[in-house]
């Protein structure tokens, strides 16, 4: 009867460890089935980088012409600047010569001889 028993328990032994074998190997396939699936988000993963690098590109493009611009606007104000100044001196000094004018025909008329 002892052989019987002990066979019994070996057998119930090797039968547990063929079922735990074989529910290892089912959630070893189940797992492996689940990687296949993040194939595409992978992909996705990848394309989403893409996208951020070219929008990272795009913006350091984008700042690199605002710079630019504002570097051309400011030239632009500069030189508008100088210019009205420059009008302005002008025509304070032509202001001045006509009053200076002014002052001199103002002054020929006051000493015309009297009748």
């Amino acid at each position: 009867m002892r052989y019987s028993a002990m066979h019994e328990s070996e057998l119930s032994e090797g039968v547990s460890k063929t079922m735990i074998r074989t529910s290892i190997f089912a959630f070893l396939v189940m797992m492996t089935a689940g990687c296949t699936d993040l194939k595409p988000l992978e992909a996705r993963i990848d394309d989403l980088r893409q996208q951020v690098n070219k929008l990272q590109a795009d913006i350091t493009k984008s700042s690199s012409n605002a710079a630019a611009a504002n570097k051309a606007t400011a030239a632009s104000a500069s030189a508008a600047s100088n210019d009205a100044k420059q009008a302005l001196s002008i025509a304070e000094s032509n202001t001045a010569a006509i009053d200076k004018l002014n002052t001199k025909i103002d002054q020929m008329f006051k000493k015309r001889p009297t009748e």
